[in-house]
């Protein structure tokens, strides 16, 4: 850090082991600072403090972000805080285990991924691993303990390598399935996977047994199942985005049925609603359709992820605003100011 030489001429003021509190500035790769903008070190340190929590009840919600030394928050289904998870990096999934008592997540830290297991009420570090994969995007924890989970690493942005999934304990990492793909979407028994210019498979988690459900168009990506496991969503695209539509494959018709509707960009979330219905989450409109794909409402809606409690649609927005949207037709809200910067938001339910 660069500062002039003495106080007279804006210089910080301070002796050898002295902590102090300094807002920096940088211009051409310098850091720099003045005593303008010297401050206690105590003052900073209470004034960086992430708030108390104040939420009750169960964790409804997970929020994966950078909030100070954490980066992942608890929150109660009003989006109250319940409990921080302490530690760095880029979280890209989170899965709550069976009996609601442990968590799952996936963070990245520059090149490297790592596997962490939590407490849910507290978001206490049980266990944490490195996780010798490439783009892994799905979790699914299988166990209890947390000790037996489910990964699918995607083939990457060039199909530069396989895709694969794998059974991870404490002591192995086991192969289930490999091919080319850049998504899938794991449930208890089976994981679906769509293959790039192929079909939607389901993969057997217990024998490895691969069944063909329908051919897909190219360009699927984010598949989200219906609860049934029967109708599955995903919002597909051609290189460099183009041609974005919304897929639906519903599999109760033999032959399964796949059905196409245009959409005016690729990016949103896709949340299934009862009585077949289905919540579109595009930012800066959401759209509700019917189980024939009717357009039933739409709203607007400004967030950069979503999920679902309920139904009320839960999002983020990267200034760390938290929204809500009472379905099927708005309007959204605001909730509050999360402290930090969030890029995931996800149901505790609907990730078990």
């Amino acid at each position: 850090v660069e500062t002039s030489s003495s106080g007279a001429s804006c210089g910080i003021e301070t002796t050898v082991g002295q902590r102090i509190g300094l807002f920096l500035g940088r211009e051409a790769g310098r850091w720099s600072g003045n005593l303008c903008a010297q401050v206690a070190g105590e003052d900073l340190l209470a004034a960086a403090a992430l708030p108390a929590p104040n939420g009750r009840g169960d964790v409804a919600i997970l929020v994966g972000g950078r909030f100070g030394p954490g980066r992942t928050l608890a929150l109660d289904a009003q989006g109250r805080t319940l409990a921080y998870g302490m530690g760095a990096g880029r979280l890209s999934a989170f899965s709550v285990c069976p009996g609601g008592s442990r968590v799952a997540e996936i963070a990245q830290l520059g090149s490297r991924y790592t596997l962490t297991l939590r407490e849910l009420s507290t978001l206490r570090l049980i266990r944490q691993q490195r996780l010798e994969l490439s783009y892994p995007s799905s979790l699914r924890c299988q166990s209890a303990s947390g000790e037996q989970l489910v990964v699918f690493s995607g083939s990457g942005p060039d199909l530069e390598r396989r895709a694969r999934l794998v059974r991870i304990t404490p002591g192995s990492t086991t192969t289930i399935w490999r091919g080319t793909s850049w998504h899938a979407a794991l449930a208890v028994r089976y994981a679906y996977v769509t293959e790039v210019g192929g079909s939607l498979l389901a993969v057997d988690l217990r024998t490895r047994a691969v069944k063909k459900l329908a051919p897909t168009t190219g360009g699927a990506h984010y598949l989200t199942p219906n609860p049934a496991r029967t109708r599955f969503a995903s919002l597909a695209f051609t290189e460099g985005v183009g041609r974005p539509r919304l897929v639906i494959v519903d599999t109760r018709r033999r032959p399964a049925s796949v059905r196409v509707v245009p959409l005016t960009n690729a990016t949103g979330d896709v949340l299934w609603l009862a009585r077949g219905r289905l919540a579109l989450l595009q930012n800066p409109t959401a759209l509700v359709f019917d189980s024939e794909l009717r357009v039933v409402s739409r709203f607007r809606w400004q967030a950069e992820d979503g999920t679902l409690v309920g139904p009320t649609a839960f999002g983020v927005r990267g200034n760390g605003r938290l929204v809500s949207a009472q379905l099927p037709s708005g309007p959204t809200r605001p909730i509050r100011r999360l402290p930090g910067r969030p890029h995931l938001i996800v149901s505790a339910a609907n990730s078990s």
